[in-house]
C-alpha cells in the first residue's frame, strides 16, 4: 500500500444504486410525459453536480415546481426500493486488501447523513470504516466544500476513490490523489477526461493501491 488513507465515494462507487436512480428518475419523468431516461449510457450524459442541473437536464420545468419538492419526491421513491441495493462487485476485496495494508477508510458522500447510515447497514459494511461524512440534508449540492471542511488540505499519501467527474474535482480541491470508477454515474470517456486512472472494475484499484 502506498496510501495510509482511502477516501471513498458510496453512491456508485461502494454501493450499486444506478438501476435504482434510474427508476426513481423515470417514475417522476413519466408522471409530467417528460421522455424517459431508457439506457445507462442516456443518465450518463445527464447525470452531474449539483444535482439540481441533472434535474434540468432530465426535462423538470423550475417554474412549475421547486427542486426541492423534487428531491423530497426522488427521495420517497429511492427509499421504497432501498432493499434492492447491493455492494459493488470487487468491493469487500479492495477494502480487505486496504485493510491489510494498514491504510484508514473514510466515506465521503453527498449523501444525506441519516440515508448513508441506514444504507450502510442494509449492505452491511457500517462497521468497516475509520470515518462516515454524509452531508446534513438531501438536496446533494456537492461534496467539495464539505471535504474541505472535514478533511482539509493538508493530508499525505491520500487518495480518493470515486465514480463521477466531481470525485476527481473534489481530489483536487483537498490535495489528494485520485482513481475513478467507470461502473457508476459516469461515462468511462468522461472520466477518462479528468486525467484521474480509470478503472472499470473494483478489483483494479489493488494494482493502483
Amino acid at each position: 500500500m502506498k496510501y495510509t488513507t482511502v477516501i471513498w465515494d458510496f453512491n456508485g462507487t461502494i454501493m450499486d444504486d444506478v438501476a435504482l436512480c434510474m427508476d426513481s428518475l423515470n417514475t417522476m419523468l413519466k408522471a409530467r410525459g417528460i421522455r424517459t431516461v431508457d439506457t445507462v449510457a442516456e443518465y450518463h450524459k445527464i447525470f452531474r453536480f449539483p444535482i439540481k442541473e441533472y434535474y434540468r437536464l432530465a426535462g423538470f420545468d423550475f417554474e412549475k415546481e421547486t427542486f426541492e419538492d423534487l428531491a423530497v419526491e426522488w427521495v420517497n421513491l429511492y427509499t421504497a426500493g432501498e432493499q434492492t441495493l447491493t455492494l459493488s462487485e470487487g468491493f469487500l476485496g479492495v477494502w480487505q486488501f486496504i485493510r491489510d495494508g494498514g491504510a484508514r477508510q473514510i466515506i465521503l458522500s453527498a449523501s444525506e447523513t441519516e440515508m448513508l447510515h441506514r444504507h450502510l447497514g442494509i449492505l452491511g459494511i457500517r462497521d468497516k470504516f475509520d470515518g462516515i461524512l454524509g452531508t446534513g440534508d438531501i438536496y446533494a449540492e456537492g461534496k467539495v466544500e464539505m471535504a474541505r471542511r472535514c478533511l482539509g488540505t493538508s493530508l499525505t499519501d491520500a487518495v480518493l476513490i470515486g465514480d463521477t467527474t466531481h470525485d476527481a474535482e473534489t481530489a483536487r480541491a483537498i490535495g489528494v490523489d485520485c482513481i475513478l470508477y467507470a461502473g457508476g454515474h459516469a461515462s468511462e470517456a468522461a472520466l477518462t477526461k479528468t486525467g484521474a486512472p480509470v478503472v472499470s472494475h473494483l478489483s483494479e484499484l489493488t494494482a493502483l493501491l
